[in-house]
């Protein structure tokens, strides 16, 4: 698995697996979180909850978990959340080997652990560029991306499955084992991961004060470059709308597929073949027809499955639509995340990272609630049909915004729109 690093430097491919790690990790959690919730109650708004309140730390948070990545060493910060995370998962172990876990105790633990992710994931995006050479970035990306493929959303969500098939018990054991592993593996990695020097205006400004001009900062930033901002919004559309419907996923497996809990982890694992061949291409991909190009047709591709994936009530053909739903999705995260890393400076990495996380985290909890009341009010199909319908009203929005940048393929990713000034890398 660590040969997916390339030719990347061996502390990048420490820094790859250790990502691997943690994402397989949520993987199992991912999986065995609805299943246990399923197992406790059949009301699909019951069931999303799990799923929204795994999002909600984003809303709460904000823009200040970047405030706090770019102040705080980065992998210090990622090594506590892991640990904090490692420690609340183990303590719903015991809860469920006692057989004392209620949906109360779910909804929490989600929710510690989605407070640790929106830190983690926030600081771990702002890692790559001190691992890798600037022209690498896509490249490092896309291996970064085919890793969290594979754990998160191929292995895990499929161990998973049939760990809660085995005892309920075993997927959260195993979960905070490998946030351990990822821990030890964070700690093997050279000294490159400080926050960037900075001015500080006003030595003596008091410390909240101080929290909030650097929050107001990454906000004004985000707020006057218009590439970014609109992948942003475009990026919380799609990340709402697929929450929707992969809330009440397991209901729809259940109730429209008419399969067993175990294909619900083989099904998201199928899908997770679309995005391995998406992280394989799309460096390619992008130099090649360009990096508007490939958003745009990826929001429509996210659409188009999504709305298939609702008039279907065959389970190939649901695999089929998850493999081409997830090769979308990853193209688009792969040119957005790159978009950043070379746009955005490195100073501000970590808040407008946090912008981001908070738009499509926060949308993605708000999605979730959403797809739990359609699918009460109008069935398990409604907010796979109803939900393609804003993913491609803000694609052709934001394509006829940008038309000059698709057309002359200029998104800034050579430097030019703010690009970030380069960092020494880890040897």
């Amino acid at each position: 698995m660590v040969a997916l690093a390339g030719r990347l430097r061996a502390p990048f491919a420490r820094y790859w697996l250790s990502e691997f790690m943690s994402s397989f990790g949520n993987g199992v959690r991912l999986a065995a979180f609805p299943l246990l919730a399923a197992q406790l109650s059949r009301s699909p708004g019951a069931v999303a909850a799990v799923t929204a309140v795994q999002g909600l730390p984003w809303l709460l948070l904000g823009a200040g978990a970047g405030v706090i990545v770019d102040r705080v060493d980065r992998r210090r910060l990622m090594v506590t959340a892991d640990i904090a995370r490692a420690v609340l998962i183990a303590a719903l172990a015991v809860a469920v080997l006692a057989d004392a876990a209620g949906l109360a105790l779910i909804y929490l633990t989600a929710f510690g652990t989605g407070v640790g992710s929106a830190l983690r994931s926030t600081a771990a995006v702002t890692c790559v560029p001190r691992m890798v050479d600037p022209d690498d970035l896509d490249k490092a990306n896309a291996r970064m991306a085919a890793g969290q493929i594979l754990a998160f959303e191929l292995a895990g969500p499929a161990a998973g499955g049939w760990l809660f098939g085995v005892a309920a018990v075993l997927p959260f054991t195993v979960n905070a084992g490998t946030l351990g592993i990822a821990v030890l593996l964070l700690l093997t990695l050279p000294a490159v991961f400080a926050a960037p020097p900075r001015p500080e205006p006003g030595a003596a400004r008091p410390r909240l004060a101080a929290a909030r001009h650097d929050l107001a900062e990454g906000l004004r930033w985000v707020w006057r470059h218009p590439a970014i901002k609109d992948v942003t919004i475009m990026a919380g559309v799609v990340s709402a709308m697929d929450a929707a419907w992969f809330a009440v996923f397991v209901l729809y497996v259940a109730k429209v597929l008419h399969q067993p809990p175990g294909a619900y982890g083989l099904l998201i694992a199928v899908g997770a073949v679309g995005g391995l061949a998406a992280s394989a291409t799309s460096a390619a991909l992008t130099r090649r027809i360009g990096p508007w190009r490939t958003l745009l047709a990826a929001g429509l591709g996210v659409a188009a499955t999504q709305a298939a994936l609702g008039l279907t009530g065959s389970v190939l053909a649901a695999a089929v639509f998850q493999v081409v739903s997830i090769w979308a999705l990853t193209q688009f995260n792969v040119t957005a995340v790159t978009m950043r890393q070379r746009q955005v400076p490195d100073a501000l990495l970590g808040r407008v990272t946090s912008v981001y996380g908070t738009v499509t985290q926060g949308a993605e909890a708000l999605g979730a609630l959403a797809g739990g009341g359609l699918a009460v009010a109008a069935g398990i199909r409604a907010p796979m049909l109803i939900g393609a319908v804003p993913i491609v009203v803000v694609t052709i929005g934001v394509a006829w915004r940008h038309r000059h940048r698709a057309a002359g393929d200029a998104d800034g990713l050579d430097g030019t729109d703010g690009a970030a000034p380069s960092e020494p890398k880890a040897s």
